[in-house]
Order: C-alpha cells, then structure tokens, then sequence
C-alpha cells in the first residue's frame, strides 16, 4: 500500500480512523497463577471481537525455538489513539489481576506482505 494509501487509513500518528498497536507482555506470576486470567483474556478478546468494539484485534503467546510457549504475548489491534488504546489494555483481565507486566505502542505498517485475518491467522496478502 503506498504510503499516502496508509496514512489515510489511520497508518501513521496523527491521522484520522483507526491506527494500529501492539501490546507486549510477559508473566509476572507461575504460569498456574496466570492460567485462570488467561482464560478470561481469551474470552475478553473475543468479546471485542464478537461485539465489535474493536475493528481488528489478534493475540497470541510467544514460543521458543522447539515452540514451547515463552512466558508472554502479544496482542496487535486497532484503536482511535494511544490513549484509548492503553485504556483498553487496562481492561484485560491480564493486565487488571497484575498476572502481566506490560507495555503498548503504535505500530506502523511499513514493508511487508502479511496481514491479520479474523480468527487471528496470519496470511500472505494477495494481489488485488
């Protein structure tokens, strides 16, 4: 997508409709601890999603190299600014039950062929 293309689809800081973001997390309690919050995170999320209340979200853990789950993860979606987006993430039962350390940022889509799909797979862009 050329650059003026993703500004005027909120791409970039500052513009207009929805902008994207990325939650990081890693645990800051045993897994055992976190794993009832866990299940409540998979809900909430699909609960923005079913509802509506977000118009593109996706989360998922980190795994190490023989793909056993690393300790965190990530959550990309979109939302009207910074500010409602850190707002959202206080919303997670991960994030209200301290079960995470956590940080968000904006995400720019740059370069790159992928792009998230609902059902959070992720899939090779095709030419349109």
């Amino acid at each position: 997508m050329a650059a003026a293309g993703r500004r005027a689809a909120g791409g970039a800081a500052g513009a207009p409709g929805p902008r994207w973001f990325v939650k990081t997390e890693t645990f800051a309690k045993p897994f055992p601890e976190v794993r009832e919050h866990l299940e409540a995170h998979k809900a909430w999320v699909r609960g923005l999603q079913r509802r509506g209340e977000v118009a593109q979200i996706t989360s998922g853990y980190r795994v190490d190299a023989e793909g056993r789950p690393g300790g965190g993860g990530l959550m990309f979606f979109q939302a009207e600014s910074h500010a409602a987006a850190e707002a959202l993430c206080r919303l997670d039962p991960l994030v209200k039950s301290g079960s995470v350390a956590w940080k968000v940022q904006g995400f720019v889509p740059e370069v790159g062929d992928i792009r998230c799909v609902e059902g959070g797979e992720w899939v090779h862009k095709r030419a349109q």
